[in-house]
């Protein structure tokens, strides 16, 4: 008999809950095929906890916990939960469940994940940014190495088939070898950054050094910035959220170049190669060939796909692709964006000062 692991959500809010209620006009994942293709971020629904849950194998959304006793108990009737808690640490008592989401805003999140790692559960999703500080989620993830329990961060571009088709070429040599990552995107460097810079250690690995400009700095206020960030394998990177240009991704290499969008879904390759034949001293002309990238079909939300990792993880022991230490270091990086505005120049990671605090979203 396959097992069910019984799951339980700490934050019964948007995220939690009603994120997709601001779509109108609904559409199966079979409509974007074919000539309505489109692979973007959140075009397959559902994206909140609960109804991914209730609609992914493997998994019994058991209880529920919220400060708000109204909204609990709107959460309660609308999917059907019965155990709701005000009180968390009760709940994980009482329910004693198996996987925990943390969808609470991110200034509650180390302790609610510590609390839950300490109570024994088997695994916690926690939303993006992590944490608010990098003291916070070193304590998370030592909590959860202490006691034996996966930690997954919900970094939604390593789950969308598009960014991971992208991946692969990458590391295959389609665009021969890699040199520059460049993101554009808006909002502050941790609710929205972590996005930003999730995607770009996705494609280009480790970061060693980051240099970043925040124009509108407030103390302990998650801002735009932009700059420049170096990685261990020697390529670069570009960033930038001030702007507020249209949102996408590219990495350039020796070969050619890619792209792609979280808003449109759509990717593309450019394979650059010599128009004369092999030998002659003409370097130029070149000749450009466009073709889409086509990822495998997006049947699943990014959040289904998750989870259902997760569940391979949990029940064989297959890799997990978004780790808790891969969400501090997307955390860092913008958490370093602050430290490098402030210091007037580039810093090195780790972050020296894993008390520097943004609350954030």
């Amino acid at each position: 008999m396959a097992t069910t692991f019984r799951a339980a959500i700490i934050g019964t809010g948007r995220i939690g809950s009603t994120y997709d209620d601001q779509i109108i006009d609904k559409k199966d994942p079979a409509f974007f095929q074919g000539e309505m293709r489109n692979d973007g971020l959140y075009t397959v629904h559902p994206i909140n906890h609960a109804g991914s849950y209730q609609t992914t194998p493997g998994y019994e959304l058991v209880a529920a916990a919220n400060r708000g006793a109204e909204k609990l108990r709107t959460f309660g009737e609308r999917w059907g939960v019965k155990a709701t808690y005000t009180d968390y640490y009760k709940l994980l008592r009482d329910e004693k469940p198996d996987v925990v989401s943390i969808t609470t805003q991110s200034p509650e999140k180390a302790e609610a994940t510590i609390a839950a790692a300490e109570a024994g559960v088997k695994a916690i999703v926690v939303e993006k940014a992590m944490a608010t500080s990098m003291a916070e989620a070193d304590a998370m993830i030592a909590a959860c190495e202490r006691n034996g329990v996966f930690l997954a961060v919900d970094h939604p571009c390593r789950f969308s088939p598009l960014h991971r088709r992208a991946r692969q070429l990458i590391e295959s040599g389609a665009i021969g070898k890699l040199g520059i990552v460049t993101a554009y995107s808006v909002s502050g460097m941790l609710h929205v950054g972590t996005h930003t810079f999730d995607l770009m250690r996705f494609w280009g690995g480790d970061v060693t050094e980051i240099e970043a400009r925040v124009p509108d700095y407030e103390p302990e206020k998650d801002i735009a910035a932009s700059g420049m960030l170096w990685y261990k394998n020697g390529a670069i990177g570009l960033f930038d959220h001030v702007q507020r240009v249209v949102d996408g991704f590219e990495a350039r290499g020796s070969e050619g170049y890619l792209t792609s969008s979280n808003h449109v879904g759509d990717g593309w390759l450019y394979k650059i190669s010599p128009f004369f034949q092999a030998g002659s001293k003409w370097k130029h002309p070149n000749q450009l060939t466009v073709e889409p990238i086509i990822p495998e079909p997006h049947t699943m939300s990014t959040l289904q796909r998750l989870l259902t990792e997760l569940y391979q993880t949990l029940t064989t022991g297959a890799p997990f692709i978004s780790t808790g230490q891969d969400g501090a270091a997307a955390l860092e990086l913008g958490l370093a964006c602050y430290a490098s505005h402030l210091a007037g120049g580039p810093v090195k990671l780790p972050l020296a000062d894993r008390s520097l605090r943004v609350p954030n979203r």
